[in-house]
């Protein structure tokens, strides 16, 4: 499938969210202490915009439980 313009101009902000994050978080550990001082909708937006699901894995694990709250 062929993507229109308007899809690709997401497409490419989108990876600039995802490298954004990657870039400021490079360890593990960075990664994991900003996702848990993160809200679930930030956290559900790098989902949004991430395109591998092992990475979606990883930071639904950091979703807060809203029953806990």
């Amino acid at each position: 499938m062929k993507l229109t313009n308007f899809q690709q101009y997401m497409d490419k902000e989108r990876w600039k969210i995802i490298n954004k994050f990657q870039k400021n978080y490079r360890t593990i550990e960075e990664k994991e202490k900003a996702l848990q001082n993160m809200q679930n909708k930030d956290i559900n937006f790098l989902i949004y915009c991430s395109d591998n699901l092992f990475a979606n894995i990883f930071y639904s694990k950091f979703l807060k439980n809203k029953e806990k709250g």
